[in-house]
This record gives C-alpha cells, structure tokens and sequence, in this order.
C-alpha cells in the first residue's frame, strides 16, 4: 500500500464570482514555477479530490493531487507518483469516488500504460493497483461507474488502432476490454440511470455516439450514430483539442458537446436526443459568447435531471498569451431544451503564462451542489482553483438519497452514526431482503434477513456493531446496493 505525504496549501480569493457560485479557492499548487494543466474532479460529500497533470510533465515526471476534508473550504496538496510505472511521464488522470466512498484514480503514463489505483480510505493511501490498458499505445481515456462496475474508454494509438473499452466488475482489480470501434481520437463516456452507456466520440472531422444496453458487452453497429461530417477545429493559444462530453441524465435524453470553428473562432457546440440516441438534432452553438475563443466544454448531470455546462471565454481572436480567460456556467432544467444565460463561475479573470491550459477541466454535481476545478494563471503560474454553488439557489430540487443514481435497489445511511444504526433502503421488485455489515478488511460482522417487503422505500435500525469503526453495508434484494458509515466512539 502505498501511502502520500500532504502538504498543506490554502489559498482564498477576495474577489467575487457571480451568484450563487462561492469565492475561488486553490485547490492545487506544487510551485510557482510549475504549470497545472487539464484536471479532473471527485466528490463524495465533503470529501472532494483534484487532480491534473503539468505543462512540464517531460522534465516534471509527478501529477499534483489535491485533497479537501471539508468540501473544499481548504485544501491538502502533494507531488503524486508511482515510482514502479514503466514510463515516468505522468498524464491525463481521471479520478471518481463510486458509491461506497472508494475512490479510483486513473493515470496515463506517456502512452505506454493506463494503470488504476484504489483508495480505501478517503484517498489517503492508495492499494490495488491494476493495468487497465493491454500492450498498445493509449490515450485520453475517460471512467463512469455503475452499480458495482467501472467503465473506461479511450483511443488505442498503435496497431490495432480504435477505440477501446474496458469493463471491472471488482472494484478495479481486473478488466476486460475490446475495441469497439476502428476509428481514433477523443472520446466522452456516461451511463444512464438504467446502466446504459453512451459513449462519444469526435474524430478530425466527425462527431459520433455509441449505445450499450448491456453494460458494455456489445456495443451494436445500429446503435452508433454519426452526427456530424462538417467538424472543424484549430488550436491556439490556450487549447488543442476539441474534446467532447456527453451526459445521459436519462435513458432517453442525452446530451453532448464539443469545441467547433466552423463559425471562424472556438464556440461550444451541443446536440441532444429525445429517444435514447436514435436521432439528434443538428449541432448549434451553446455559448452565449459568441466573440473571442470558447473552449474546453464540459457537460454534467445532476440526480434531478439538471444539466450543467462550463466552457472557458476570452473576448480575444485570436488567442494569445495576453489573452484574458474567464470560466463560465450555464445550466438547462428540461434536458438541454433551453439554457439560462451564462454567468462567470471564477471570480476573476486572468492570462495564462503558456499556451497549454490542458484539454479538459470538468465539473462534479450531486444532490446539493454543483462543484467544478480549472485551472487559472491569476498569480503568474497556472494553478487548480475549485468553486462551488448550491443547487437550491441555481433552483434545483435536492434529491434527499446519497446515491448518484436511484438504481432499482438503493441503500442510505448517515456518514455517522451511535450504537443504533438507521438504515433507508428502496426495491423495485418485492421479495425478500437481506442486510449485511463488514469491517475495513472485509471481515462479515452480521447478516440479517430483514423479511419480505413490498415495492418501495423502507426503514429498519441495526445496533451491535462495533464502535469507532468503518462499516460497510451491503443490501441484497435481487439486486445490491452498498454504503458506508462511521461508528462513533
């Protein structure tokens, strides 16, 4: 197990974003003389992590990792490395936390290897490490998760070239993958409420999806849909890939976006489907912005159905090193029909030292918020900021269950809990039910037969577990779900 040394850095901004989103704070530093480039998001109530890769990951063979204990208030920041990769260049990582609290982090290493890690307890140390990828070069990979299972997707750069995904039924451990498609370049992937999978692809000049409804065994050539042959794209001072996102807030409704300049500069385009991905409207302009450069979009779901948009804008054409960057937001309450006016979520704005501000920066929602990480030049170098705004105040209805999903078996229990412990559960087909409790090292403390039920929510309490420990719950009925909880003292 290998075990990470934290550094504190804190950093607040005294300057004012605009409404509801909260001051920027600096969630990512090693050194004034390094870059952060593209980054990734997790959370998992006040657990949040980031993590990036650096414009100088030649000579700078490390990714920064940023960790936060109180929802991002303040942050723990430290060079993050596996000395035992065969390639020291560390790139592209993704990071989640699933539904149990574990967290996954994904790192490229130059494009020999794509390897997984797994912490256990809040990203503190990480275990079970495992190669994902097989042999061939990679690139750009992206994860969801579903239930049990992990999903990844990425281009396979070296014979034989396509696109690739990979499925773990164990948490990481191991995988299975194949190539789904022989066409390369920049993908998205998400799963649907139901566990269907969509996946994204925008090749040089293309934009298609790809559908699964078996949770990635088949990916069927009538289910991949070419939405536009007109794609065009540039790069500049400040971005060099048109990267797509998709998010499937339904199993019907879909959304993606990319980076076009089709109209002359970057904007946001976007396109949605009302009948799982068989058709799609044509792709138009998301951006409110349509001076300047718009860039590096991203698209998130909440669990009320919300979709939420960042994209990076400049007023400047072309881009240049005294270009002036902000972050925006835009938010859609009936699938992507229509879009409120974009607002700033970072609150200043700012230049950026090098031409390389990473290829994607995205955003992370739940039930209570919607959080995002950039990174931001505001003092000389590039740094990770992170900000969030509370879902009530953009006007979204909180969904009171922790899980991303409501899958047709749930299970919620409090962070922390006394001796009693009160359990929430859901079914979506009657039967029996059973409960069953595990300490850290996966030891069975107790297994409950909890009765036949009826369709629906339902409550029951367990007392006798141990104090001052982590428990982890499992509940059967047909299906699992999993939770996690902390006996106090």
């Amino acid at each position: 197990m290998r075990s990470v040394l934290l550094l504190l850095v804190l950093s607040v901004a005294a300057a004012v974003a605009d409404p509801p989103w909260a001051a920027s704070v600096k969630a990512a530093d090693v050194g004034d003389t390094i870059n952060e480039g593209e980054s990734c998001l997790a959370c998992d109530g006040d657990y949040v992590y980031a993590v990036c890769n650096v414009a100088e990951r030649s000579r700078v063979a490390v990714i920064p990792y940023g960790r936060s204990t109180d929802g991002g208030a303040t942050w723990t920041t430290t060079w993050w490395k596996d000395p035992t990769a065969p390639n020291q260049w560390h790139s592209d990582p993704v990071i989640i936390t699933d539904d149990t609290g574990y967290v996954h982090l994904f790192v490229q290493f130059s494009t020999a290897l794509l390897r997984h890690y797994l912490s256990t307890d809040h990203g503190l140390t990480w275990c079970d490490t495992a190669d994902v990828s097989t042999g061939a070069s990679v690139d750009k990979p992206w994860v969801c998760y579903y239930g049990n299972e992990l999903y990844c997707c990425w281009q396979q750069v070296s014979s034989p070239y396509g696109i690739v995904f990979a499925r773990s039924a164990n948490g990481g451990r191991s995988w299975n993958s194949s190539i789904i498609d022989d066409r390369t370049y920049i993908t998205g992937i998400d799963v649907s409420p139901s566990g269907i999978l969509y996946i994204v692809l925008r090749t040089s000049s293309a934009l298609h999806v790809f559908k699964s409804t078996d949770r990635g065994a088949t990916w069927p050539s009538g289910m991949k849909k070419t939405l536009d042959n007109s794609c065009t794209y540039s790069s500049g001072w400040g971005d060099r890939a048109p990267m797509p996102s998709i998010a499937a807030p339904t199993d019907n409704n879909v959304f993606v976006t990319l980076v076009d300049q089709r109209y002359g500069n970057w904007d946001i385009l976007s396109s949605r489907s009302t009948d799982g991905g068989a058709t799609w409207t044509a792709l138009s302009r998301l951006n409110d912005s349509t001076a300047g450069g718009q860039c590096k979009g991203w698209v998130e779901d909440d669990r009320r159905g919300g979709l939420h948009v960042l994209w990076y804008h400049t007023p400047s054409w072309p881009t240049s090193i005294s270009s002036r960057w902000s972050v925006r937001y835009q938010y859609s309450s009936d699938y992507g029909v229509t879009w409120r006016p974009s607002i700033r979520l970072n609150d200043t704005t700012f230049t950026s030292p090098v031409d390389f501000m990473g290829e994607y920066h995205i955003m992370r929602a739940d039930s209570q918020r919607v959080r995002c990480v950039w990174t931001d030049g505001r003092e000389g170098d590039l740094d990770l900021f992170f900000a969030e705004a509370e879902l009530n105040q953009i006007g979204v209805v909180e969904n009171p269950f922790r899980t991303r999903r409501l899958p047709g078996v749930w299970l919620s229990v409090p962070s922390f809990s006394g001796p009693e412990l009160a359990v929430r559960f859901g079914i979506r087909r009657g039967g029996p039910v059973k409960l069953s409790a595990f300490d850290a090292s996966g030891r069975k403390l107790t297994e409950l037969d909890l009765g036949s039920f009826e369709p629906g929510p339902h409550q029951t309490r367990l007392s006798g577990l141990p104090r001052g420990q982590t428990v982890f719950l499992k509940l059967d009925a047909g299906e699992t779900a999993t939770g996690r909880t902390t006996i106090l003292p």
